[in-house]
């Protein structure tokens, strides 16, 4: 009885730290459909049925206390914000309904890369935005800035989707590179540029861009499943070493026995 004991604490023990992962994962899975069907809604231009879904989403994430198990204020912050963007502009007649849904999609994309751990859904648009990337650059390689301003103003429009949620997968330092030269072409200075120095500048940014989206293809196995496996092989060798000690305690009895007979 003690020996079945002994062996279910262990095994609790080892097992109760993914337990509480697991329960967290479930919450957060929860969160993440809600904003899925917040955006299957909007794009459906079932605007109000959007808004109610997203009122939700803000009951349930208090219910389940998720702020406490985000890592870090900045993760609070850019979910609170995006959230409120969504939630103010979805019902705004007043706004184009393409806006509308792009909010709601920020919104949507932000929730999953903070549930994902690899591949999440902005990596996706790394095609679209690049392709904005690429007009800009032949603009500048044909001379044409009127081209290049509106080729940069989809851009902009493309990877502001993405930007809250690159902040929250992606290393400070990686995304401060890519809004430094933002910064720059949107400044006066870069069309007084020569053309050399321009395609200079946009070479430089490809690079950057291209290692935010490199940054998350890794699809490496989900931590929690390396946890199991390490903890699985644990119980095995400890409940094994266990199993073979009293056997071997039980041989050395038996032997005794013996020789007193």
């Amino acid at each position: 009885m003690k020996r079945k004991t002994f062996i279910f604490i262990m095994i609790f023990m080892m097992l109760f730290p993914y337990v509480v992962s697991s329960q967290t994962t479930d919450d957060w899975k929860k969160l993440d459909q809600i904003s899925d069907e917040a955006l299957r809604l909007a794009k459906n231009k079932r605007f109000e049925e959007a808004k109610q879904v997203l009122t939700h989403f803000s009951e349930e994430f208090f219910k389940l206390n998720a702020r406490e198990r985000l890592k870090s204020m900045d993760e609070l912050y850019v979910v609170t914000i995006t959230h409120e963007s969504a939630l103010k502009t979805v019902t705004a007649a007043t706004l184009p309904a393409e806006e509308r849904v792009e909010d709601v999609t920020r919104f949507r994309l932000v929730i999953d890369a903070i549930r994902s751990d690899h591949q999440p859904l902005w990596s996706e648009m790394e095609h679209s935005i690049m392709a904005a990337f690429y007009r800009m650059k032949k603009a500048v390689e044909n001379r044409n800035m009127q081209a290049f301003q509106s080729s940069f103003q989809l851009f902009l429009n493309q990877y502001e989707m993405i930007e809250p949620s690159v902040k929250i997968d992606v290393a400070p330092e990686r995304f401060k590179r890519v809004a430094a030269n933002i910064e720059l072409l949107e400044a006066p200075a870069f069309s007084r540029l020569s053309p050399d120095s321009q395609l200079k500048q946009l070479l430089q940014m490809e690079q950057d861009l291209q290692a935010l989206f490199d940054g998350v293809k890794k699809d490496e196995a989900d931590p929690s499943l390396w946890w199991v496996i390490i903890s699985t092989g644990s119980i095995i060798i400890l409940t094994l070493s266990y199993v073979g000690w009293r056997k071997y305690r039980g041989e050395k009895e038996k032997n005794k026995l013996h020789e007193k007979e």
